[in-house]
């Protein structure tokens, strides 16, 4: 008996012996010592296993052999199902196939559905455009990195996507403005010191260009550079395939659109949404434009009643990670149906990356932003001003007060907090920002066409909701209880 056990207990060890070598055959070259040996399996250099510990021993691989065996197979069957799956999906949308500037992401399965993490929101019956506009600086483009005034493909990348997380709600499409070199002027309203001449903008010498008659005069055409191009598609189709990724049954389209001045449509979307006088109709009245004006134009071209716009070198910061804030587009949309004074809606704008200091006078500053900054500095911020140079110099015309909404629920709790408020020009009325907004195409269609076409775009938008809508006509900013604030990029 005492010998039938003790052959058994070698077979044992063998067998145990066999399990553990075509174990660690599956195992890297060069395992580290602590991933294979346990506290509980270390053991004195010369002690042995009795009997008992190795039939443990055997049975315990045995069964860890077995789970490993059935866990890969089970992994390798859902992937071929997932795969399979996936190629049985058609994107059900109508665009131009042989354009190289659209396309779409086509929706998830069932299966990628049920692993999403993030709760991001929609209103049904009401789509919303996310638009995004761009151009390469006077100096040319810059493919990476961050400076002032000139912006590069991957801060426009990382800004796109990086505010369409941060905002959680699903767009129907992606639309994003490629600007191309034109004259114009930069100057900003009445209150920007200097004549439009002093500010007139020329396209740089190395952008080239070539001369084209049009409507029976000559201009200079200049074209968008191929990388920007390349790269605005990159960061389109990127944008839809991240809606596609959050949303169910998404499919989300994208397009890159291309402002070319010397086409006709271009020309006629400029004479009926402005009200240029007829002398000046067979100039070249692009010229004497404000240089985003056309740029910002493709706003009104979006596909449904809603368009989200942002400026390039912008982008919206997540201030509050509980997936318990409200959603800042939905909240927005609703308000606007509820209320028709409510033309734009923006989150709250800083203009700062870091605080600025005083260190002589901590009054002489405008408090908030993007860092270091609290929600309760930003607001402040705001409301004193936008211009810093305006504070520190004590000229305070432009200044913010609350404005109360009219909600179609006013019962709703989240409603009730949510704070409100509106920009206002001494003397002026209403003033808006083209930095960051959602807005109402069909009630700005309304005001059309817009006098004072020769101004900046913030100017002529608040000249004419002033002149048009006295009150009625409004920009309206959310507090960042909707989780989410705007300010300059920090790529």
């Amino acid at each position: 008996m005492t010998m039938f056990r003790a052959s058994l207990a070698v077979a044992l060890a063998g067998l145990a012996g066999r399990v553990a070598v075509g174990l660690q055959t599956d195992q890297p070259d060069q395992p580290d010592a602590s991933d294979w040996v346990s506290s509980e399996e270390f053991r004195t250099w010369g002690d042995t296993l009795n009997f008992d510990e190795l039939e443990y021993t055997a049975k315990t691989d045995a069964v860890k052999t077995e789970k490993q065996l059935k866990s890969q197979l089970k992994a390798s069957e859902l992937f071929d199902r997932e795969a399979q799956e996936a190629n049985t999906h058609k994107a059900e949308m109508e665009t131009n196939a042989g354009s190289e500037l659209e396309g779409f992401a086509e929706p998830l399965n069932e299966t990628e559905v049920s692993e999403m993490v993030d709760v991001w929101e929609a209103v049904p019956g009401s789509d919303v455009t996310f638009s995004y506009g761009t151009h390469c600086g006077a100096s040319g483009c810059r493919s990476s990195g961050h400076k002032r005034g000139q912006p590069s493909f991957q801060e426009m990348h990382r800004n796109v996507l990086a505010s369409i997380r941060a905002m959680r709600f699903c767009f129907s499409d992606i639309m994003i403005v490629l600007d191309a070199p034109h004259a114009g002027h930069d100057k900003m309203g009445p209150e920007t010191p200097g004549n439009v001449t002093s500010h007139s903008v020329t396209p740089h010498s190395a952008a080239g260009g070539e001369m084209v008659l049009m409507g029976g005069r000559r201009i200079t055409k200049f074209g968008v550079d191929l990388a920007l191009k390349s790269a605005a598609v990159a960061t389109a189709r990127a944008a839809a395939e991240l809606l596609r990724d959050h949303c169910p049954t998404a499919a989300p389209q994208f397009r890159v659109k291309v402002i070319d001045y010397s086409s006709p449509e271009m020309m006629k979307q400029a004479l009926e949404h402005y009200a240029i006088p007829e002398a000046e109709k067979n100039t070249s009245f692009f010229d004497r434009m404000y240089v985003n004006t056309m740029a910002l134009d493709q706003t009104f071209q979006a596909k449904g009643q809603y368009v989200y716009h942002m400026d390039a070198q912008w982008r919206i910061y997540r201030s509050n990670h509980s997936h318990s804030a409200p959603n800042f587009i939905t909240k927005a949309l609703s308000l606007m149906k509820s209320d028709e004074r409510v033309y734009m809606a923006s989150v709250i704008n800083t203009f700062n990356l870091d605080p600025q200091k005083n260190p002589f006078n901590r009054f002489a500053v405008i408090p908030g932003a993007v860092h270091g900054s609290t929600p309760v500095d930003r607001v402040k911020g705001m409301l004193q001003g936008w211009s810093p140079e305006q504070w520190l110099s004590q000229k305070r015309p432009l200044r913010g007060e609350a404005f109360h909404g009219n909600w179609e629920n006013k019962t709703d709790e989240m409603n009730k907090g949510i704070q409100l408020y509106q920009m206002n020009w001494d003397t002026w009325g209403t003033i808006v920002t083209r930095h960051q907004f959602l807005m109402d195409v069909s009630r700005m269609k309304g005001l059309f066409p817009l006098e004072e076409w020769d101004t900046a775009a913030e100017h002529m938008w608040s000249a004419n909701m002033n002149k048009k809508a006295k009150d009625k006509a409004l920009q309206v900013y959310f507090n960042e209880t909707v989780g989410v604030f705007a300010g300059p990029s920090d790529a």
